[in-house]
């Protein structure tokens, strides 16, 4: 056999080979039980949460592919024993919203308004056809109150952090909080700019999260914590935003910004992996506070 046939033969192993990492990666999902009712799947892409009612089920984000999503819907059957009758997406990331179409037509879909407009505006070409029945149905702005079968939850849009559209959801009867993307917990966040996200705005934000009534956290990304898994998440962005502030007032330029020694209470913090490796990391997270507080982005939607 010729070399190049060879060389051809390994790469086509080596393709064929990471195809099938990648489908049992999209196929392998983690479940933990937080309570009686509520239930925690973590796959590749945004932690996703289930909650057991007698109305059906609720379920917080369907993670980046309708693979995953019709995965998290049968996963969603045997954990609770009935379908899902509400979808509620935390923001407009696709790996948070992709697994949407998985789900019955006419399921109930509720976010903030902002992200459906990120999703109608950034994300419209995956939203054609049979998706387009997926997208949010009801949308709120800041608040709202919901009592399905038996289980009361709040929704709150506590402010601009991750995006400016980001909600939580407080599952009042558990004293569980899923944060979505406003809290990662031991990886660098990713910090969309773009669309509205802010380093400086988020500080507050988390504040307003620490004032609610949960013992538990589902971050967007990384295991379950409590309120000091969030205090420790508020403190790199604090952190953060002074990185942004001290830049802006000393008209510090990236290369200086990025050899900061203000940034110390990520020491615990990686970079996220989903497949490749993510370009979340230390630099990543300090330039976007840079570009921030210096104005060096531009405003997609």
């Amino acid at each position: 056999m010729k070399k190049w046939q060879s060389g051809l033969l390994i790469l086509l192993a080596l393709v064929v080979g990471f195809a099938l990492y990648v489908f049992v990666q999209l196929r392998s999902i983690e479940v933990e039980q937080l309570t009686d009712d509520l239930f925690v799947l973590r796959g590749l892409g945004g932690n996703t949460a289930v909650l057991r009612t007698d109305a059906g089920a609720v379920v917080v984000d369907t993670m980046t592919l309708p693979l995953q999503g019709r995965h998290i819907r049968q996963l969603t059957r045997e954990l609770t024993g009935a379908d899902a009758t509400l979808l509620i997406n935390t923001h407009y990331h696709v790996d948070h919203t992709h697994g949407n179409p998985a789900f019955e037509p006419g399921t109930r879909v509720l976010s903030t308004g902002r992200t459906l407009s990120h999703l109608q505006a950034l994300d419209a070409d995956f939203w054609q056809g049979d998706a387009a029945r997926l997208l949010p149905t009801e949308t709120f702005n800041d608040r709202m109150t919901l009592q399905v079968g038996g289980k009361t939850l709040e929704l709150i849009h506590p402010g601009a952090g991750h995006t400016d559209g980001d909600l939580v959801v407080l599952f009042r009867d558990e004293q569980v909080l899923h944060t979505g993307d406003l809290m990662f917990n031991g990886y660098y966040p990713n910090i969309d700019l773009e669309a509205g996200g802010s380093v400086q705005q988020w500080v507050a934000t988390l504040e307003n999260l620490l004032r609610l009534d949960f013992t538990r956290v589902i971050p967007g990304h990384g295991e379950t914590t409590d309120r000091a898994g969030l205090r420790q998440f508020l403190a790199v962005i604090a952190q953060l935003a002074e990185v942004g502030r001290t830049a802006a007032d000393k008209g510090w330029d990236l290369e200086t910004t990025l050899a900061t020694d203000q940034l110390t209470a990520d020491a615990d913090y990686r970079r996220m992996w989903m497949i490749i490796p993510l370009p979340m990391d230390r630099d990543f997270v300090i330039t976007r506070a840079w570009e921030e507080a210096t104005d060096n982005f531009k405003r997609l939607n």
